[in-house]
Order: structure tokens, then C-alpha cells, then sequence
């Protein structure tokens, strides 16, 4: 995937980072390989990490 339609963090300036906590909680999980409106891929996001930490087991 191109880095540069990867919506940058805002706290680092870089792409998300797989397990990268936001201030409400969620979780990153991946970008998606398709474009939304805005241009940059569609990403995935979970409610919590334990969430996250159930989908990363079940795609490992």
C-alpha cells in the first residue's frame, strides 16, 4: 500500500500503527485497500483493545 494515502496520526505526522490507541478508547487495527471520499484508504478500527487483541488472534 501507498503511504501516502494512509490518513497521517495526528499525534505523529506518520500513518497509524497497528494497536495505536485514540484518546476515546478505540484501537487501530489496519487500512483497508479501497479509497474513501476523502482519498485516503478506508481504515479499520476497534471499540477496545480487547477487541483488537481477538481479531489479531483470529488473523494470525
Amino acid at each position: 500500500m501507498d503511504d501516502s494515502f494512509k490518513r497521517p496520526n495526528k499525534l505523529t505526522g506518520k500513518p497509524f500503527e497497528a494497536g495505536f490507541e485514540d484518546e476515546d478508547g478505540r484501537v487501530f487495527f489496519k487500512y483497508l485497500n479501497k479509497h474513501g471520499n476523502d482519498g485516503y484508504y478506508l481504515e479499520e478500527w476497534k471499540k477496545d483493545m480487547g477487541a483488537y487483541l481477538i481479531k489479531k488472534q483470529k488473523e494470525d
